[in-house]
């Protein structure tokens, strides 16, 4: 499987245990992963799989739809290149891949406790740090609206909160295929930044057996460089109402 191919299919397994968590059904069909019930705003409609996939394979997708390669041309088809945000400039975003290898040695902030989520309880936490990293500490969300606790069912996903003291203050998540460990929502809310939590969150979630994959926002892109990613290729977002 080639850099992209595996950047796509992990991210689709990802999306497919979160919306099975939320009760919504997901498909894979013509090289093309999809969302057959409408999920949270957050979560990808349709990924392609393969260069080979057509615009047709996607028309009557709604929502965002991840073009893996950054090879359709949506627009004709009522599309917009945006993000999820609405922003033209975010529309692309990079792949990143770290091929299998040992972490050079680097100390995890003392202050920080790492917390591998396990609980109902610390799944709600998990999101409502999550929610308030991504759009502002005042932010919140109902409860299970985008990560409910029924996702401890899948052995595949690792959820992490790092807590300063009681408070929690990072949150970072991953799916592990045989493949692959995908590295996704890594987060710190705005007061908590610029002290290595997302970094140490990240390290903990690379298996230096397998490779790890993620797609970073152009903020973090140098962090995840640092920790030994590479750039892979580009994806493109496509959306329609």
């Amino acid at each position: 499987m080639g850099p992209i191919a595996l950047c796509a299919d992990t991210t689709a397994r990802w999306h497919a245990s979160w919306l099975s968590a939320l009760g919504l059904r997901s498909e894979r069909r013509d090289s093309v992963w999809r969302a057959v019930d409408s999920p949270p705003f957050i979560y990808w409609t349709a990924i392609t799989l393969a260069q080979t996939t057509s615009p047709s394979d996607v028309e009557d997708a709604h929502g965002t739809v991840c073009d893996s390669w950054s090879l359709l041309e949506l627009g004709p088809l009522g599309f917009e290149s945006i993000d999820r945000d609405g922003c033209e400039q975010r529309a692309r975003e990079p792949w990143f891949l770290r091929s299998p290898r040992q972490l050079a040695a680097e100390r995890t902030p003392a202050e920080l406790d790492v917390v591998f989520v396990s609980t109902p309880s610390q799944v709600a936490e998990f999101e409502d740090v999550s929610v308030r990293g991504f759009d502002g500490e005042e932010a919140s969300v109902e409860p299970g609206a985008f990560h409910p606790a029924s996702i401890l069912g899948d052995p595949s996903m690792t959820m992490l909160i790092g807590r300063v003291g009681a408070n929690g203050v990072a949150a970072a998540t991953s799916y592990r295929s045989a493949e692959a460990v995908g590295i996704y929502g890594v987060t710190t809310i705005p007061s908590a930044r610029g002290r290595g939590y997302a970094s140490a969150l990240t390290r903990t979630l690379i298996d230096p057996s397998l490779p790890a994959v993620l797609s970073p926002s152009p903020e973090a892109a140098g962090l995840y460089r640092r920790l030994g990613f590479e750039r892979v290729g580009d994806l493109r977002q496509w959306q329609r109402p």
